[in-house]
C-alpha cells in the first residue's frame, strides 16, 4: 500500500507521480472546505445574516487555536515523509506514536483554554453585541470536538507522508456527506449550534476510522509509553513550531480585518464571510498541490534526488499558473452567481462580490508564492518558509489597516493589489537565499 506509492513518488516519469499522487490530496482538500462551505451555505439560507455573521465571527476566533492543530498536522507530515525513504516499520510506528501521543496533549490544553475564552476573544474583534450569543454558542460546542479533530487531521498527513494520498480524501469524503446531513438535519432546530454539533460529531467519527486505519497498517504494535523519546519531540517542534507561527499568522490577520468589518456592518461582515470561504474553496486545489509537492520534494531531497526535485517544480509551476488564470477569470465573471450560492441577501451578495472579483485578479501571484514556500518546506529550510509567509501576511494587514479605514470596504481588495505581488517577490528571493545555502 504505502510502500508502493513511496516509490512512485521516487521513480518513475515525474508528471504521472505528481498527478497521481496530488489529485487525491486535492480532492482531499477540497471536500474539506466543502463541508465548511456547506456549513454556511445551510446556515445562510437557512437562517439570517445575523447567524451568518455570528458564524464568521466564530471561526476567525477558532482560528486562534486551529493554528497550533495546523502547525503539528504540516510538521508531522514533512516529518514522516523526510523519514520514510530511510526508516524501518518499527522506528516510523514509534514516531507516529510519539506524535499523536503529543498532538492528543496539546489538544485537551486547547479545548480547556477555548471553553473558558470564547466571549473574550469575540470581543477583543469587535463583534457586535446582537450575534455575539451566538457566536460564543459555535465556538463552545466546536471546540469540544478539537482534541478528536487534532488527531484526525494529524493522522492524514502522516498517511500521506508515507505516500498514501486514497486513504485520506475516502476518510474526509465519509465525513463531509455525514457533517452535510448533520447540518441539514440540526441547523432548522438548533441555530448555529446545531452546525457547530454537526462538525464536532463528524470529527469524532473520521478520527475514530483513521486511527483503526493506522492500526491495521502503519503501526507495528500496540502503544507503550515506554515508546516517548525528547528526540522525537524535538523533532517535531523543530518542524511544526514555524508552521504553527505561519498558521497563527491568518488568524492575526483575520482578527484585525474582522475588527475592521465590525464598523462597516453585520451584512459586511456576512459578504466578507462568503466571498472568503468561496476564494478558498476555488483555491484549494492550488493549496493541494502544494501540499503534494512538499511531500514530492521532502522524499526525493532525502533519497538525494535533485534533477528529479527540479523537474517536479517546473511541472508543478505550469499546472499551477493555468489553473489560478481559470479561476481568475471566472470570479471575475461569475462572482454574483458564485455568492448567491451562501445568501439570499442582496447587500451581502454585493459586499462579498465586489470582494471576489477584485482579490481574485491577483490570483497568480498567489499560486506562484506557493509554489515558492513548498519548496522551502521540502528542503526543511523552515527559517526561510517562515520569513516569506510571515513577511507576505504582515504586508497584507499593514495595507488592509492603512487603506480600510480611508477607502473603506474597497481597501481590502486594494490591500490585496500591493501584497500578493510583494508576497511572491519576497518567496522568490528566499527561494534563492535557500539555494545558495544548500550549495554551498
Amino acid at each position: 500500500m504505502s510502500a508502493a506509492s513511496n516509490r512512485d513518488l521516487l521513480a518513475g516519469p515525474v508528471r504521472p507521480a505528481l498527478l497521481r499522487f496530488a489529485g487525491p490530496v486535492i480532492l482531499t482538500m477540497v471536500a474539506t472546505q466543502l463541508y465548511t462551505v456547506a456549513d454556511t451555505m445551510i446556515i445562510g439560507l437557512c437562517l439570517d445574516a445575523n447567524a451568518l455573521a455570528a458564524v464568521s465571527n466564530a471561526s476567525t476566533a477558532l482560528m486562534v487555536f486551529m493554528f497550533i492543530s495546523g502547525g503539528m498536522e504540516l510538521g508531522g507530515g514533512l516529518l514522516l515523509a523526510a523519514r520514510r525513504p530511510t526508516s524501518s516499520p518499527d522506528q516510523l510506528s514509534a514516531i507516529i506514536y510519539n506524535l499523536l501521543f503529543i498532538d492528543g496533549v496539546i489538544g485537551l490544553i486547547l479545548t480547556a483554554a477555548g471553553l473558558g475564552s470564547a466571549e473574550w476573544l469575540l470581543r477583543l474583534i469587535h463583534t457586535p453585541a446582537e450575534i455575539l450569543p451566538q457566536a460564543a454558542a459555535y465556538i463552545r460546542f466546536y471546540m469540544a470536538g478539537m482534541p478528536f479533530l487534532m488527531i484526525y487531521d494529524l493522522s492524514k498527513q502522516l498517511i500521506m507522508g508515507c505516500g498514501n494520498s486514497k486513504t485520506p480524501l475516502f476518510a474526509v469524503l465519509g465525513t463531509s456527506v455525514l457533517n452535510v446531513l448533520l447540518d441539514l438535519a440540526l441547523v432548522g432546530p438548533f441555530g448555529v449550534v446545531g452546525a457547530a454539533g454537526a462538525t464536532a460529531f463528524s470529527q469524532v467519527v473520521g478520527c475514530v476510522f483513521i486511527l483503526w486505519y493506522l492500526r491495521r497498517t502503519l503501526l507495528t504494535g500496540p502503544f507503550r509509553f515506554s515508546m516517548l523519546e525528547r528526540q522525537y519531540c524535538w523533532d517535531v517542534f523543530r518542524l511544526s513550531a514555524p508552521n504553527a507561527i505561519q498558521q497563527a499568522s491568518g488568524p492575526v490577520s483575520s482578527m484585525v480585518k474582522q475588527s475592521l468589518l465590525g464598523g462597516i456592518g453585520v451584512t459586511a461582515i456576512a459578504g466578507f464571510s462568503c466571498a472568503s470561504k468561496m476564494s478558498t474553496l476555488l483555491l484549494m486545489p492550488v493549496f493541494g498541490f502544494t501540499q503534494a509537492l512538499v511531500f514530492f520534494i521532502a522524499q526525493n531531497t532525502a533519497a538525494h534526488q535533485d534533477d528529479r526535485v527540479q523537474d517536479g517544480v517546473r511541472q508543478a509551476r505550469g499546472m499551477m499558473l493555468v489553473y489560478a488564470l481559470a479561476v481568475s477569470v471566472s470570479c471575475i465573471l461569475l462572482a454574483r452567481p458564485l455568492l448567491r450560492l451562501f445568501t439570499n441577501d442582496l447587500d451581502a451578495i454585493g459586499y462579498g462580490a465586489l470582494l471576489l472579483s477584485r482579490q481574485s485578479i491577483v490570483y497568480t501571484f498567489t499560486a506562484m508564492k506557493h509554489l515558492q514556500e513548498a519548496s522551502l518546506r521540502g528542503r526543511q529550510q523552515m527559517g526561510l518558509y517562515l520569513a516569506s509567509n510571515i513577511g507576505g501576511t504582515a504586508s497584507d494587514l499593514v495595507a488592509c489597516v492603512l487603506l480600510v479605514p480611508a477607502l473603506g470596504y474597497s481597501g481590502f481588495y486594494m490591500a490585496s493589489f500591493f501584497s500578493a505581488p510583494f508576497g511572491f517577490l519576497l518567496a522568490t528571493v528566499l527561494l534563492r537565499v535557500g539555494s545558495r545555502r544548500a550549495a554551498g
